[in-house]
C-alpha cells in the first residue's frame, strides 16, 4: 500500500509501486511544535524529512549572532536532501513555524539500500541531485544580484565582510 506521504513528491516519481513499498518501511513518524528546530545549522543532519503538514522557515547565519532568512517553504515538501548527498552535516537550520507532521527517512538506511544495489534508492538520489541542482542555480542567481547591489550600492563594511563571506565560501 503507497503511503499518503509519496503523493505529490518529485523525489518519488519515477518509483514503481513495489519500489516504493521497499523504501516505505525504512520512514518513522516525526513531528515538531511552533519554534522547534528540525534542522540545525552544522549538527549532524540523519534523517530526510518528508513534510506532510506544516510550514517550515530555513535561516542560515550570515555573521556571528546574524541569521539570515533563506525561504519560507510550506508542506507536502522535503528538507534534509543535502545530509543524504555530502557530509551529512546541516547547512541551514530549518524551523517549525507552527506544528508541522513529517516522516523521515534515516540516512544510513538509505546508504544500506545504496549499498545492496537498491534501484529505488538509486532513482531516490538521483532525484535530489536534480533537485539540488534547480535549487542551487536559483541561489547562484540570488547571490549574483545581491553582490550586483552591494557593489552598486557602494555598501559600508557589514555588506563588505558579506560580499567577502560570499566569495569565499560560495565559490564554486
Amino acid at each position: 500500500m503507497q503511503k499518503a506521504y509519496f503523493k505529490g513528491l518529485p523525489l518519488f516519481k519515477n518509483l514503481t509501486l513495489e519500489e516504493k513499498a521497499e523504501l516505505e518501511v525504512l520512514f518513522e513518524p516525526a513531528s515538531f511544535e511552533a519554534g522547534e528546530a528540525i534542522l540545525k545549522e552544522d549538527d549532524l543532519e540523519k534523517y530526510l524529512y518528508i513534510l506532510t503538514s506544516g510550514v517550515v522557515e530555513v535561516h542560515k547565519e550570515v555573521f556571528p549572532g546574524r541569521l539570515q532568512h533563506l525561504a519560507t517553504i510550506e508542506a507536502p515538501t522535503v528538507v534534509g536532501e543535502i545530509g543524504l548527498m555530502t557530509e551529512p552535516q546541516a547547512t541551514a537550520t530549518v524551523t517549525a513555524r507552527g506544528p508541522v507532521e513529517a516522516w523521515r527517512l534515516p540516512r544510513e538506511a538509505l546508504l544500506k539500500k545504496l549499498e545492496a544495489g537498491s534501484e529505488a534508492a538509486y532513482k531516490v538520489v538521483y532525484e535530489i541531485g536534480r533537485i539540488l541542482a534547480e535549487r542551487m542555480a536559483r541561489t547562484d542567481e540570488r547571490v549574483a544580484r545581491i553582490v550586483t547591489q552591494i557593489e552598486d550600492a557602494k555598501a559600508d563594511r557589514d555588506f563588505d565582510v558579506f560580499r567577502e563571506k560570499l566569495m569565499q565560501e560560495w565559490s564554486f
